[in-house]
């Protein structure tokens, strides 16, 4: 009997030590690995990597313009007030060196004299635009008829006057300045059986002297 009941306390003893191991070790073990497993199953994924947009790059600074206005004075100080060196028209090409309280400089700095103040050549930057303007067939003949609206004869050949001196102008024979100095085409006396006029190209000399014939429309020279 006594063996009987030592048996049963012995299995009695295993079974409380298997329940104690499960209860307090595997048990507490499983909960904690399928705890793990849940909260990995329910883990957001990380979100992509943000990337970074670059910045694009900074635009060059346009230094090309083009002269808005029919025609435009050059300066030798960026203000109005200064002394008008030359003078540029619209549709010119400009090249802007510095940029200086609205005014643009477009040649170098010169001393004309040992100790004297530099000066340059300067256009209004509002005067300019960055693309070239759009120049009509009649604002074409209205600009080129301005700087010899003074020709002799002017009425009488006007569109030969006009269409010649255009030419002259785009195979920069001549500029504007050429025309303005001589007031337009003046009456040639030389050739007494054509009618001929003459305008100085570049200069006062011989060499410098265009004729056209305004009947033929031959230029020619001497």
């Amino acid at each position: 009997m006594k063996k009987i009941i030592m048996v049963v306390l012995l299995l009695l003893g295993i079974a409380c030590a298997g329940g104690g191991y499960y209860i307090f070790y595997l048990k507490p073990q499983q909960d904690a690995e399928a705890a793990a497993a849940m909260m990995e199953a329910n883990k957001e994924p990380p979100p992509p990597p943000v990337k970074e947009e670059k910045a694009p790059p900074p635009k060059p600074e346009v230094t090309d313009f083009y002269v808005s206005p029919a025609k435009l004075g050059v300066r030798e100080y960026p203000q109005y007030e200064a002394f008008v060196e030359s003078v540029v028209y619209r549709g010119d090409k400009l090249h802007i060196l510095e940029k200086k309280n609205g005014w643009g400089r477009i040649s170098p700095y010169y001393v004309y004299e040992e100790g004297g103040e530099e000066v340059a050549e300067w256009v209004p930057m509002e005067a300019l635009l960055e693309v070239a303007p759009t120049i009509t067939k009649e604002e074409r003949v209205e600009t080129v008829s301005s700087y010899i609206e003074e020709s002799d004869d002017f009425k009488l050949h006007f569109e030969m006057f006009v269409q010649k001196t255009d030419q002259l102008l785009k195979e920069k024979t001549c500029v504007p300045e050429d025309f303005e100095e001589t007031s337009g085409w003046i009456r040639s006396l030389t050739f007494e059986q054509r009618d001929v006029y003459f305008v100085y190209c570049g200069g006062i000399k011989q060499a410098n002297k265009v004729y056209l014939d305004v009947q033929s429309g031959e230029i020619f020279y001497r």
